[in-house]
C-alpha cells in the first residue's frame, strides 16, 4: 500500500512539474510576442496603483505627482520603521520655518528591498512647531503652487546610475535588481524655490542640521547640496541592518535567477508578474509600509 501512495506523489509531482514547465514557457512566448511599446504600456498600467511610472530611458521607477502616498504624508516614525521593511536607507531631513509654517525637505538613499534609490520629499506642518516637536508632527505634501523646482543625480562608487528633474513634491528613482550599500551612494541634489526668503529659509535649517558651508551652495532661489555623509550605527541596530542587507542581496540574485533568461526589466517585471503577482507586489510597495494595493489582472 505504501509503496502505491508513493508511486501516485510521484506521479503527481511529475505532473506538477511539467505543469509549471508548460506554464513558464507560455509566459515566455506572451512576453516575447510583444513589442517594446506594449510591454512598457502594460506595466506603468500595473504600477500605476503604487504611484509609480517606469522611466524607460534610465530603466527606473519614479513616483508620480498624483501618487497615492501624497495624501499619506510624512512624518520621522516612518524613517525609524524603515530597516523593518528592508529599507536600508540614509535619511537627511531639514527643518526650517516659513510663511507661519514648519518645513521637512527630507532627503533618502539607499537600499529599498531589491532597489537602489533616492528620493526627496518636501513637506509641511500647518502650522509653526517648537523645534523639540519638529520630529513629532505629522507633515503634509506641499501643494502644486508650493512645489520647487528638484533636481537630483545619484552616483554609485563614482559612476552615475540615474538623474531627475522637475517640478514635484517627492521626486524619486530606484532601479530595480540593484544592489548598493548606502555608503557606495552620494546624492547631488538642488532645489529652486518660488522665491528667495524659502531659499534663505531653507539654508539656515542646513546649518541647524550641522551642515558645512562646503556642502551646500546658495544663489539667488537655487540651494544645491552634496549628500556623502553616512550614518554610524552600532549594537543591534548595527547588525539588524547587516542582516537586512544580507536578504536584499539574496533577494535581488533570486530576482535576477527567477526572471531568466529576461535581461531588460519591462521583460523581467511582466514575467514576474505573469509567473508570481504577490511577489510583484510585494516589490513595488515602495514607502507603503504593508498598505494593500489591488492591481487588476
Amino acid at each position: 500500500m505504501a509503496e502505491k501512495i508513493a508511486v501516485i506523489v510521484g506521479f503527481l509531482l511529475i505532473l506538477a512539474w511539467i505543469w509549471l514547465l508548460w506554464r513558464r514557457t507560455k509566459c515566455k512566448w506572451k512576453i516575447r510576442s510583444m513589442d517594446k511599446t506594449e510591454k512598457i504600456t502594460l506595466l506603468n498600467e500595473l504600477v500605476t496603483p503604487f504611484g509609480f511610472t517606469y522611466e524607460p530611458k534610465q530603466d527606473v521607477f519614479v513616483s508620480r505627482v498624483d501618487a497615492w502616498q501624497r495624501k499619506e504624508g510624512y512624518e520621522a516614525l516612518f524613517d525609524r520603521l524603515a530597516s523593518k521593511f528592508n529599507m536600508i536607507i540614509d535619511a537627511y531631513p531639514v527643518y526650517f520655518d516659513y510663511q507661519d509654517k514648519t518645513w521637512m525637505i527630507e532627503f533618502w538613499r539607499g537600499q529599498y528591498g531589491i532597489n537602489t534609490g533616492a528620493e526627496i520629499g518636501v513637506y509641511h506642518a500647518n502650522r509653526l512647531a517648537p523645534k523639540e516637536q519638529r520630529r513629532k508632527v505629522h507633515y503634509n505634501a506641499v501643494s502644486d503652487e508650493e512645489m520647487p523646482l528638484i533636481g537630483m543625480c545619484v552616483k554609485r562608487k563614482g559612476e552615475m546610475i540615474f538623474a531627475r528633474k522637475g517640478y514635484h513634491w517627492w521626486l524619486t528613482a530606484f532601479r530595480m535588481g540593484t544592489f548598493s550599500n548606502p555608503k557606495d551612494l552620494v546624492m547631488y541634489a538642488s532645489i529652486t524655490f518660488r522665491d528667495p526668503d524659502a531659499a534663505q529659509a531653507f539654508c539656515r535649517g542646513l546649518e541647524e542640521s550641522g551642515y558645512a558651508g562646503r556642502q551646500y551652495r546658495f544663489r539667488n532661489r537655487r540651494v544645491t547640496i552634496l549628500l556623502d555623509k553616512t550614518k554610524k550605527y552600532t549594537g543591534l541596530a548595527k547588525w539588524h541592518r547587516k542582516a537586512v542587507q544580507g536578504l536584499n542581496r539574496c533577494y535581488c540574485r533570486l530576482y535576477r535567477i527567477v526572471t531568466r533568461p529576461f535581461t531588460e526589466t519591462p521583460d523581467r517585471m511582466l514575467f514576474l508578474y505573469e509567473q508570481l503577482p504577490w511577489c510583484f507586489r510585494k516589490m513595488m510597495r515602495l514607502h507603503s509600509f504593508g498598505r494593500k494595493i489591488r492591481v487588476k489582472k
